[in-house]
């Protein structure tokens, strides 16, 4: 039987000893093969940690592709090395691993990200082994510095103990395994990782988060742990995806392949944009619904914007995919017109039973313990 060989590649930097493999194996879950290469004619060598899963007929294969010693170079080698590897093995992301015992403020990560943001390469700056040193608050701030230079058009936001720059990059701290300080009688769990892997996955284009979650199939923690935030991404019902999440290659088959329950998608190769039959990554796939694909709905009228704007929250709430608000013709210059989509015609019956008994000024609800 013949297979499809897909690949990911993800870089990975920073310097050494600060938990680089720790990290991804956190991630991935996964027994990962060392191997050294070399970059062309260049002298330097890069380390390799790849492993292979397979889905039907097809195999994955995950490299991450980490250059020692990168903090010593200057600008120029940088700038070159990074080029040319990143036009070699179109990554999905960078992720670069700074720890607080070993941390210092250098130029080279400033080089690595202007680099990356050049290329669109979707940066994550993680603090690794968060409870090693008391300097995790300076690696953050550092952190943020770097990318506010870089990026000093975007606004961060911060969810789940993680700093987005919009789509472009995040910052946040992790403890890859279990931490155990027995002079101090300190025990910290795991932590930071679920929160790392859905965070990076939300940010990425579409075809690479799917490549991305592939990566992580064999991580049943990520899946158990984030799958409410995984249903409300990927805006499946929510049955549905209860069903899959707890196996992970069947949901991720239910993502990349065809299939009688997968009738209201379709599968499509992303293409480069330049003049060449080569697609922009070894493994670019999304998933997007038809042009002829039905969608139900449910119109409001209200007496204001401001019950409009409470509105739309709460329709958000019950499972409205989105909602769209404009002013009425009316002569009324406060009414609002709000249409909101539902993807489950169960939960838009629903919806559209209750506000019509409510309707009736006869119903009185209130929270009680």
């Amino acid at each position: 039987m013949s297979h499809n060989v897909r690949e990911s590649n993800i870089l990975l930097c920073g310097s050494s000893r600060v938990g680089k493999s720790t990290l991804i194996n956190a991630i991935c879950q996964q027994n990962l093969i060392k191997s050294n290469q070399s970059l062309n004619s260049n002298t330097k060598t890069i380390e390799q940690y790849s492993f292979e899963s397979s889905f039907n007929n097809s195999i994955h294969k995950t490299i991450f592709w980490d250059t020692p010693g990168i903090e010593s170079w200057n600008e120029d080698d940088i700038h070159n090395y990074m080029d040319s590897l990143i036009e070699k093995i179109h990554p999905i992301c960078m992720i670069y691993c700074a720890s607080p015992g070993s941390f210092a403020l250098v130029n080279h990560l400033v080089w690595i990200v202007n680099e990356c943001h050049k290329k669109k390469i979707f940066c994550a700056l993680v603090c690794t082994n968060m409870w090693s040193g008391r300097n995790r608050q300076i690696v953050i701030d550092e952190f943020c510095r770097i990318l506010n230079n870089v990026h000093p058009q975007i606004k961060s936001t911060k969810e789940d103990g993680i700093i987005y720059y919009d789509n472009v990059a995040l910052v946040t701290m992790v403890n890859s395994i279990e931490y155990i300080d027995e002079d101090f009688n300190v025990n910290k769990p795991q932590s930071g990782i679920d929160e790392l892997i859905f965070g990076i996955g939300k940010c990425l284009q579409r075809d690479f988060m799917f490549a991305w979650l592939r990566t992580v199939s064999h991580n049943k923690s990520f899946w158990k742990n984030m799958s409410s935030k995984l249903n409300i991404l990927f805006q499946f019902p929510y049955e549905k995806f209860n069903n899959f999440y707890q196996h992970a290659e069947n949901f991720l088959d239910y993502l990349f392949s065809f299939d009688d329950d997968v009738a209201d998608y379709q599968c499509t190769t992303y293409t480069n944009t330049k003049d060449t039959d080569e697609s922009i990554f070894l493994d670019a796939e999304m998933i997007e619904k038809p042009e002829d694909s039905h969608e139900s709905k449910l119109k409001f009228i209200v007496k204001s914007i401001e019950l409009g704007v409470q509105l739309s929250e709460v329709l958000a709430q019950l499972g409205a995919t989105g909602s769209n608000a404009v002013k009425s013709e009316t002569t009324n210059e406060q009414e609002i017109i709000i249409t909101a989509k539902f993807n489950d015609d169960e939960r838009l019956k629903a919806v559209c039973n209750l506000c019509q008994i409510i309707s009736y000024d006869q119903v009185n609800c209130t929270i009680v313990d």
